[in-house]
């Protein structure tokens, strides 16, 4: 179906190695060669990196749902809530207390008007 005019390929697509000495070999006694950075590409990745924080800083304020000040407010009000933790279990604490006392005061309520009503 599908005549090809080129000869057959051989069995195998490997490349062959090349004959001994046809490829530059360090001299034993010599230093490796030492690697230099490409420092054009390692401006044009710090340049994309500063591109990249400067366009989210940009949408971010562009997209901030309140403005500065508020934004400051609420977050110096969730930090003084995060300090405050230690707070929140005194004030559970209390809250437990005051609903033991309220349901002891309900018990002694509901005891007298059962001695009432007999």
């Amino acid at each position: 179906m599908f005549n090809s005019p080129s000869p057959p390929r051989p069995a195998s697509s490997l490349p062959k190695a090349p004959p001994p000495g046809s490829v530059p070999q360090p001299k034993r006694d010599a230093v490796p060669l030492e690697t230099v950075p490409d420092w054009n590409n390692i401006g044009l990745f710090t340049a994309g990196i500063a591109l990249g924080a400067i366009l989210g800083a940009t949408v971010a304020l562009l997209w901030a749902p309140a403005s500065g000040d508020e934004t400051r407010d609420r977050i110096g009000r969730r930090v003084r809530k995060l300090r405050s933790n230690d707070d929140i279990w005194d004030e559970l604490a209390e809250e437990l207390e005051l609903a033991a006392t309220e349901s002891e005061e309900e018990a002694e309520e509901e005891e007298m008007n059962a001695a009432l009503k007999t």
